[in-house]
């Protein structure tokens, strides 16, 4: 049985989204929160969709990308050149480039290829058509990864990964979920961007909800 209100989207603030957060606290978050990505095939998932390109990969933009551990990976892993875009400045000893300002509204870097990690959910439907808009001037590639609103991934979150992290990203983790498109609306937000365009996009949700892709290409 479905818990009541589950369906309805939620526009709870989380709490790493906020300035307050100190930055001793907001590097631990996320040097946490990219182990997660790890252990849950998040990590995994985007590396084999990048192997997947049909066209060689010069640089990648990661959207929304923390302190830039992703792309510490993909540099690694292909040796491409990579850089960060945020809303928070970069640490000063970053080991990646991370540019500031608001992804849906600001120039973007060009690259090939723009990923968004868990970062979807933060944005309305109108800012996420924005965000798509916006890649598509610079990128010719964009890979969404983003939670399922869904009461299977709320419970398994709640049950066997918040006990393990620190309470920020336990208390954010289980309102990301409730934050989420579900994939019904994610296809609707996503179609209504791609209109009159020549994208061309693949929709997949993994098995008990864990994670939905999309990958745009132009």
């Amino acid at each position: 049985m479905t818990p009541v209100g589950l369906l309805n989207r939620s526009f709870e603030p989380e709490i790493l989204d906020g300035p307050e957060v100190p930055e001793a606290a907001r590097v631990r978050a996320y040097q946490e929160l990219q182990r997660t990505h790890r252990w849950l095939g998040n990590t995994t998932a985007i590396l084999r969709l990048l192997r997947s390109d049909p066209l060689p990969i010069r640089r990648v933009l990661d959207i929304g990308c923390g302190h830039g551990a992703l792309l510490q990976r993909v540099r690694s892993e292909f040796g491409v050149e990579v850089v960060g875009f945020d809303l928070y400045p970069a640490p000063a000893d970053s080991p990646v480039a991370i540019l500031t300002g608001n992804a849906v509204t600001d120039p973007l870097p060009c690259a090939d290829v723009a990923l968004t990690v868990c970062m979807a959910h933060h944005l309305s439907e109108a800012d996420l058509i924005g965000l798509i808009h916006n890649v598509s001037r610079s990128c010719r590639r964009l890979i969404i990864l983003d939670l399922v609103r869904h009461w299977i991934p709320l419970a398994l979150f709640q049950t066997f990964v918040g006990p393990l992290l620190c309470s920020l990203n336990a208390h954010d983790g289980a309102v990301s979920v409730r934050r989420s498109y579900t994939p019904r609306e994610l296809r609707g937000v996503v179609g209504k961007a791609l209109e009159g365009s020549t994208g061309k996009v693949r929709h997949t949700v993994s098995p008990f909800y864990i994670r939905q892709v999309v990958d745009i290409s132009w």
